[in-house]
């Protein structure tokens, strides 16, 4: 009977298993943050959904402070900000797992996850991902506890490291200073230990398999990664870098005017690697211009690698976004991508992604505006483009927020964190129909 439930819901609704996977973690922690052990004072239940949905999507945004929270429910946020960071993917191909004798639907299921060449390699995925995180986050925690235990006792001092490495790897961007990490701007260790693993865990899983695999062991055979991780890795390092530049020729003579040589390269390469996925920032952003908030809207829309822990569109959809345009002003008709055709199916999965994530920002922004009196138009377009980017940056503080704004918000996370993938799996249920050919006809477009 559950083996019969399990391949109906497999086979008919794989996006909606992602989507419960990530229902279920949040509602569990709203229930956590809830009991009397886990807060200092009264939080309204909106709020505490709020802050577990922000965490199970790795936004990092909050509507009441950090420290509203006991010791017990900071552990509890750490817990479901790991969650969050591994489990979007980790918690669905243990499903999928769990019914691998159900058929040939599942093992495509997935390979369409984590992109997979073989249902067999997901089994060895997980656990690579489980070491991976653990490792990275650990070693992490080894590097910046000595900052920490300059200013905190110990046991503080080993909880605030271990929170602080959770959150720079699962591009989360929590921090439980007050300031976020503004206070440790003249800290060099402090802020390239945080870019490090935002990095690692912005590259993505897959990549850092490959990697290890080709360079780290010792296998007989050519060290040639493939095509995948060459445009991974082109394209996260050049959008950082474009990001990196833009943004220091925009505030060289603001918000960087009084920075050393020194200073303001740690502070472009952290905050060009920051906004695009993780939120961790340096100044406030309603001190910056406008051209660099719209610089930092595009930079967190395009987000970070494909199967990695931060969100956004993702690296791999932007590039074959540029592609079509290169195609259709070339007048090709097919997109290219270094050297490479890339399939019909899958321009029309990134087209789809792109159109529907700006049709969704364009909404939820009309209705902001229509809730939100206390907010301007620049703050509301801003905060809506990076809830649904799980990025976490805001120029007004989230508390402003009214209570059906943030139910909005939240819808936004949800979204925004599943958005993309649910997209691929819904498409692919409609591919699975018959094709029908109609006759072709051409369209006036100018």
């Amino acid at each position: 009977m559950l083996a019969s439930q399990g391949r109906y819901f497999l086979k008919y609704y794989p996006q909606h298993m992602i989507l419960l996977s990530l229902l279920v973690s949040t509602c569990l922690g709203t229930l956590l943050l809830a009991l009397p052990i886990a807060r200092v004072s009264y939080i309204p239940l909106i709020d505490l959904f709020f802050t577990a949905t922000s965490l199970t999507t790795v936004t990092g945004i909050l509507t009441v402070s950090i420290d509203q929270f006991t010791s017990f429910g900071q552990v509890i946020m750490l817990c479901l900000m790991q969650l969050g960071g591994i489990g979007l993917m980790t918690l669905s191909l243990c499903f999928i797992y769990m019914f691998s004798n159900l058929g040939i639907y599942t093992q495509v299921i997935a390979s369409e996850i984590l992109s997979l060449k073989s249902f067999k390699d997901t089994k060895q995925t997980l656990f690579f991902i489980i070491k991976l995180t653990l490792c990275t986050e650990l070693l992490g925690a080894l590097i910046i506890f000595p900052t920490m235990y300059d200013q905190y006792p110990l046991k503080k001092a080993l909880f605030f490291s271990v929170f602080h490495s959770v959150s720079s790897f699962c591009n989360a961007g929590f921090s439980l200073f007050p300031d976020k990490l503004i206070e440790f701007n003249h800290n060099p260790l402090m802020l390239y230990t945080t870019t490090i693993l935002m990095i690692i865990g912005g590259l993505g899983f897959v990549t850092w398999h490959e990697l290890i695999n080709k360079y780290w062991t010792h296998r007989a055979g050519p060290k040639i990664i493939s095509w995948h991780t060459k445009l991974v890795l082109r394209m996260y390092l050049s959008t950082a870098l474009v990001s990196g530049i833009l943004f220091w020729m925009l505030e060289r003579h603001h918000t960087l005017l009084h920075m050393s040589g020194l200073q303001k390269l740690s502070f472009i390469i952290f905050t060009s690697i920051s906004i695009k996925s993780t939120g961790f920032v340096l100044v406030s952003f309603a001190t910056v211009q406008l051209a660099t908030l719209i610089l930092t809207m595009i930079t967190m829309f395009i987000g970070s690698a494909p199967l990695s822990t931060g969100s956004g569109i993702k690296t791999s959809v932007f590039s074959i976004y540029m592609a079509v345009i290169k195609a259709a002003i070339q007048g090709k008709r097919h997109a290219m991508l270094y050297q490479r055709h890339i399939v019909d199916d899958q321009v029309y999965k990134a087209m789809a992604i792109i159109a529907l994530s700006l049709s969704w920002i364009v909404l939820i922004t009309f209705c902001l505006l229509i809730t939100e009196s206390r907010w301007d138009f620049v703050d509301i377009l801003f905060g809506t483009v990076s809830a649904f980017s799980n990025n976490g940056i805001l120029i007004s503080p989230a508390h402003y927020l009214t209570t059906i704004g943030k139910c909005f918000m939240v819808v936004s996370m949800f979204i925004g964190r599943i958005g993309a993938l649910a997209i691929i799996l819904s498409i692919k249920r409609i591919g699975d129909l018959r094709d029908i050919s109609y006759p072709k006809e051409h369209v006036i477009l100018g």
